[in-house]
């Protein structure tokens, strides 16, 4: 048995290569057609942590989440990751426009063209949503309940923020992450594909309905 412990994620504490390795791993069938390898894509996304974090950030209700097992008392191993919060929307041209700001060329180069292809396929957010962006389990800690646990935590965490459901996007090709999201009573509402030669995203974006939305 045991109880995930989420801690805000904080640069100057935490391994912020190992977290851009994990925020690599959500994505990274768009990430390989953009970077020419994973070193230099999870060097990009490090970077662009780095200064995000750097300042305040301006959403308070943007969330930021690492996991450690409650065994783990030093906090050693990070188990994963989350991203998200209620009515969390991203801007594309803020988005892009603070990449090439702070970050060489060719990393903001790269991230923009990801931050494009999202633009398509990612969910709708509304107000009252809890859209759950990122939730990534390190690889080596993958099937040991850690993600359906994670998942719980969130939807809960969903409740007692008052959200009428919970938001998140299942690309196409990852058929564990939807059968997951399937087990915990999510539903697909609408699905989302953007492509050019040679390259194709797609994503389900689903849905949960809280029980107090209906109240």
């Amino acid at each position: 048995m045991f109880i995930l412990i989420f801690r805000d994620f904080d640069p100057e504490i935490h391994d912020v290569y190992k977290v851009a390795e994990l925020i690599y791993d959500v994505d990274y069938r768009t990430f390989v057609h953009v970077f020419k390898s994973k070193e230099e894509g999870v060097e990009a996304i490090k970077n662009r942590l780095t200064f995000e974090f750097a300042e305040d950030r301006e959403d308070e209700n943007e969330l930021f989440y690492l996991f450690f097992d409650d065994e783990d008392t030093e906090e050693k191993e990070i188990i994963g990751m989350f991203n998200g919060g209620k009515g969390v929307q991203h801007s594309l041209f803020k988005d892009i426009l603070e990449q090439f700001k702070h970050l060489k060329f060719s990393e903001a180069l790269g991230l923009s063209k990801v931050s494009f292809m999202d633009n398509f396929v990612l969910v709708d957010v509304g107000d009252d949503d809890f859209y759950i962006c990122e939730l990534a389990i390190c690889s080596n800690q993958r099937g040991k309940g850690y993600g359906t646990e994670a998942l719980d935590q969130l939807i809960q965490l969903a409740r007692d923020l008052n959200c009428k459901r919970v938001v998140l996007d299942a690309d196409f090709r990852n058929d564990g992450a939807f059968r997951l999201y399937s087990s915990k009573g999510f539903k697909v509402f609408n699905k989302k594909s953007f492509g050019f030669p040679g390259k194709k995203r797609g994503m389900r974006n689903m849905e949960l309905i809280l029980d107090n939305a209906r109240e």
